[in-house]
């Protein structure tokens, strides 16, 4: 049986400055969770050598394309990619080069209130959606998500409960989904966003249900992980670890690994070095073990 990587991007989530076990991660999230944070993950740098607060646009393109986002904007980007980085991501993002490689990937956030063609026309396209629709061609649906074919961003399908037949869903049946999927799949990212609009806030009731929710989705996927099953998560700039304020930090991210070795010192550094890392270290090398 192939490998199977699951991959989450985690919006916002920064290293906190005194470490994780004594931070606002060890205060909402599962114990265990913040171990494993701890045990299976190294520092990476989101500032791409640019000055100035790193921000999701050119963050997200460096991490999925392997490019320098950054340094080719001249400076940090937030929101939505405009033209020029999504000349980037299309020209070149994980999932275009698996599928090169004959690899099968998916994107397994639903979309539910919009359609691609609707988010286009409103300039609303993300940089996951722009690599999706690039590369892939198209998303997954509410059908999609009744089926358990696809996670909502939120895990729990709370915020669209008013949206007929939805239900709300604990964050383990999410995490159960997202397994099914990636048993179909040798590459499966989903992206967690909810994070960064609690870190904006920020409101420590709303990071303890967010932060809660994220830990006992992670949880239960290594639970559920086989062997051949890879686990990565890792953010794109700094915020929520950080309460005392509204804005991303400098904060570095980290790159969490189960079910392979984690990269040597000095090995991966920066953000868009996690690009070839994936392509090159885990699809191409056929180590496996946890680390």
């Amino acid at each position: 049986m192939g490998k199977k990587v699951i991959m989450i991007m985690v919006d916002g989530f920064g290293i906190p400055e005194n470490g994780w076990f004594n931070s606002i991660y060890s205060e909402f999230c599962d114990s265990r969770f913040v171990k494993l944070l701890s045990d299976f993950s190294i520092p990476v740098t989101t500032d791409m050598g640019v000055d100035g607060i790193p921000q999701s646009a050119t963050g997200q393109t460096a991490l999925f394309t392997g490019f320098n986002a950054a340094q080719i904007m001249g400076m940090h980007m937030q929101g939505f990619p405009g033209p020029k980085l999504r000349e980037v991501i299309c020209r070149r993002n994980l999932f275009s080069n698996l599928l090169e490689k004959g690899k099968k990937v998916a994107f397994a956030n639903a979309y539910v209130q919009f359609t691609l063609e609707e988010l286009d026309k409103m300039r609303l396209k993300s940089v996951t959606t722009t690599m999706v629709e690039s590369s892939i061609g198209w998303v997954r649906n509410i059908e999609d998500l009744l089926s358990g074919k696809a996670v909502y961003h939120d895990l729990t399908r709370k915020t669209i409960m008013d949206k007929g037949s939805i239900r709300e869903i604990s964050p383990e049946q999410a995490a159960t989904d997202l397994m099914s999927i990636s048993r179909e799949h040798d590459f499966t990212l989903f992206e967690y966003f909810l994070t960064d609009k609690a870190g904006h806030k920020p409101d420590k009731t709303v990071l303890r249900e967010v932060l809660g929710n994220l830990s006992s989705f992670v949880c239960q996927l290594i639970d559920e992980a086989a062997e051949n099953t890879l686990i990565i998560l890792t953010g794109d700039h700094g915020n929520c670890e950080d309460i005392t304020t509204k804005r991303h930090t400098n904060n570095p991210v980290p790159l969490f690994i189960y079910n392979h070795p984690l990269p040597r010192n000095k090995e991966l550094m920066s953000i868009e070095q996690i690009y070839s890392y994936i392509i090159e270290d885990i699809f191409i090398n056929t180590k496996q073990g946890v680390s």
